[in-house]
């Protein structure tokens, strides 16, 4: 049996106990073995749909319609609640466009959301993840006050299975560009927040794994009432390179709504098991 294999049996041993749904996508980087569990199912998206937001950005940089060093000002009609510091600040905060999208990853900022997907266009960020295969990953309606009390399958949704397409993609220099899928991994190891598939990693205090620049964790993750949690990773060992993402919806277990909520949980386990199987230093 080979390692991914195996994994998939330890994966859904661990996904059992929890109260809702979940879904998870893994690809082996080096071998290209793909595993998975109702990795095909649609599934609300949270902030991780930011990642196809971020590679449309890139597109249309590719394209010439935007350049990374164009500015960008924060108004009124960008501002929505949630995760970010932009929504407490004045508007008019100017900014460049990569500014803007490296707030929109590494903390989430959901002003700095709004400022890029409305600058590209939303129905560009569906062409292209359609352009690329994606058939389920959508955006239907731009961060605003009318998704308060919205179904949030009426809001974006993604698969585990194409969200972890995405990031094979970027993992492969294929998103895009060699250069631009680079920029985007560079933008997505900054990421502040590490409570998904990466929070059982033994990250420091700065943020960083031991031997770091042989060990790192690209990701994006995100949460939404109703137990919706998601996270997306790629993740670069000393013994392997491998993507993964994974949905959550319903749970109703211990641990309350915040960082320790059962879907974040299961999460950390699930990232933590296909790390510890495929990509951590021995004896880690």
């Amino acid at each position: 049996m080979s390692k991914p294999a195996a994994l998939d049996e330890e994966l859904r041993r661990i996904g059992e106990t929890y109260t809702g749904k979940w879904t998870y996508a893994l690809t082996d980087i080096g071998s290209g073995e793909r595993i998975g569990y109702d990795e095909n199912d649609v599934m609300p998206a949270a902030s991780l749909i930011k990642v196809p937001v971020l590679i449309a950005l890139y597109q249309a940089v590719e394209d010439g319609r935007i350049a990374l060093d164009d500015r960008i000002t924060f108004g009124d009609e960008h501002r929505f609640p949630g995760s970010g510091v932009l929504q407490r600040m004045s508007s008019g905060v100017e900014m460049s466009v990569r500014d803007a999208a490296v707030l929109m990853i590494i903390i989430s900022d959901n002003v700095a959301t709004n400022m890029v997907a409305d600058l590209v266009g939303h129905d560009f960020i569906n062409e292209q993840q359609r352009r690329m295969g994606m058939e389920q990953t959508t955006i239907f309606e731009r961060w605003s006050e009318k998704l308060v009390g919205l179904d949030v399958r009426k809001t974006w949704v993604s698969t585990a299975a194409e969200m972890a397409r995405n990031l094979e993609l970027l993992a492969r220099h294929e998103a895009v560009s060699t250069e631009a899928s680079e920029d985007m991994l560079r933008i997505l190891r900054r990421q502040d927040y590490r409570h998904e598939l990466s929070g059982k990693l033994p990250w420091s205090e700065m943020n960083t794994l031991p031997n770091y620049q042989q060990n790192w964790v690209a990701e994006k993750g995100g949460a939404s009432p109703g137990g919706i949690r998601t996270g997306g990773s790629v993740f670069h060992g000393e013994r392997g390179y491998f993507v993964m993402a994974a949905f959550c919806e319903g749970g109703t277990g211990p641990g309350g709504t915040g960082r320790e909520s059962e879907g974040n949980v299961l999460l950390g386990k699930l990232g933590f098991a296909a790390w510890d199987a495929l990509a951590a230093p021995e004896g880690a």
